[in-house]
């Protein structure tokens, strides 16, 4: 009877502990896709902190001049293709100043990842350009 009982809730358990829905390579829940445009390049980032979530919408207004800074990973997080990097949500703050080592192109960014994962990013001209992805 044990081992009927057993049978019966593996799958069950196996079910409900396999498949959470925790995507290392997914954003977490509450935030807000942006999509940024430097140069001529874009990048999209993942933003969860709520005054840079509104400096962002406000950027996009037109409404101030901040760009974001922050760390970034390796690999485009999920969202932040055709790049290799992608910034680190809970990282990122839309900033009026920064140092110039952290500044450049989302493709020079791509090219120098060690540089910039050692430093930061932090694109003085970005402009958000759209809210949501």
């Amino acid at each position: 009877m044990m081992k009927r009982k057993l049978v019966f809730l593996l799958p069950i358990i196996i079910f409900k502990f396999g498949c959470s829905s925790e995507d290392p390579i997914l954003p977490p829940g509450n935030g807000q896709y942006f999509v940024v445009q430097v140069g001529q390049e874009q990048f999209t980032m993942f933003v969860t902190d709520a005054p840079t979530i509104q400096f962002a919408k406000d950027n996009f207004e037109g409404k101030n001049n901040k760009f974001p800074l922050g760390r970034i990973s390796l690999n485009n997080g999920g969202f932040n293709s055709p790049w290799s990097w992608h910034f680190q949500p809970d990282t990122i703050r839309m900033v009026d100043v920064a140092v110039e080592v952290c500044d450049g192109l989302p493709s020079y960014v791509n090219s120098h990842l060690t540089d910039y994962t050692a430093t930061g990013y932090c694109p003085w001209s970005a402009k958000v350009i759209k809210v949501g992805r």
